[in-house]
């Protein structure tokens, strides 16, 4: 387990939540997965939702809000700045739109949801009292994110030269890039593949898990679907599941656990 009791630094990733057509069926469903419990925010915050682990603050849940347009369900990244209108600039100017202009969220922080070049949605949170996820690296809480890009090598400099990372690829037939904070790996970016068919340009969180067959049998017991086969690979086994509300994730079991 890693714990972050304080703000993460600039340009790594440092929360995700989901956005759901049907928040409570989600909590019941990540409860069920993960194990997780909930603190659920006020009208004033949309009924925003902090999914935790023994206390420990590791994601967001939020159902569509009744004056803003229905989207599809869908995990999204938020990488830590120190100063939310000056990066949203800079993505600006390396091709980047803006979805969300930067706002403050109370005393918690504020944000802003801009689109890559290639067409996948990120965040910016600079922390207030929210310094982000507060456990990693556990049974439940996040693993690794890879971005799927219909342009990696687009994609992978426009993260390159926003977050100030160095990329390298990965050896084998892929088109997969790690990012780096010097030899700190944060993120990856990965070419989709056209046999994939219409796969949208997309963030994708990996959850670490204990037990990866029991991780997906519980996923389609409670109504989620298993969009590829247990695999091993050389960073534990895993697998890419869907939630009953369309959102899709990874899952990894590490040998650490």
């Amino acid at each position: 387990m890693a714990t972050h009791p304080h703000a993460k630094p600039a340009g790594t990733p440092t929360w995700i939540d989901l956005m759901s057509p049907d928040a409570e069926a989600a909590r019941t469903f990540y409860h069920a997965v993960f194990g997780w419990d909930y603190d659920i925010g006020g009208p004033e915050y949309g009924g925003y939702t902090t999914a935790r682990l023994g206390g420990h603050a590791t994601a967001g849940l939020v159902g569509n809000q009744p004056d803003a347009l229905p989207m599809p369900a869908a995990w999204g990244l938020y990488f830590a700045s120190d100063d939310n209108d000056a990066d949203v600039a800079r993505a600006e100017g390396l091709g980047a739109k803006v979805i969300f202009p930067n706002a403050g969220v109370g005393e918690f922080g504020s944000m802003a949801v801009l689109e890559d070049p290639t067409g996948a949605a990120f965040s910016f949170w600079q922390a207030g009292n929210h310094v982000g996820w507060q456990v990693s690296e556990d049974p439940g809480s996040v693993a690794w994110f890879e971005l799927y890009s219909p342009d990696a090598k687009k994609a992978r400099d426009f993260y390159m030269a926003l977050l100030g990372a160095t990329a390298e690829p990965m050896p084998g037939g892929l088109e997969y890039y790690i990012l780096k904070h010097g030899d700190e790996m944060i993120a990856a970016v990965m070419q989709i593949d056209p046999s994939w068919g219409a796969f949208h340009p997309q963030w994708v969180t990996y959850f670490s898990v204990a037990d990866a067959d029991k991780a997906v049998a519980t996923v389609i017991e409670h109504g989620g679907k298993a969009m590829s086969a247990i695999e091993d690979s050389p960073f534990g086994r895993m697998a890419a599941l869907m939630a009953p509300d369309g959102a899709f994730f990874k899952i990894v079991e590490t040998t650490a656990q």
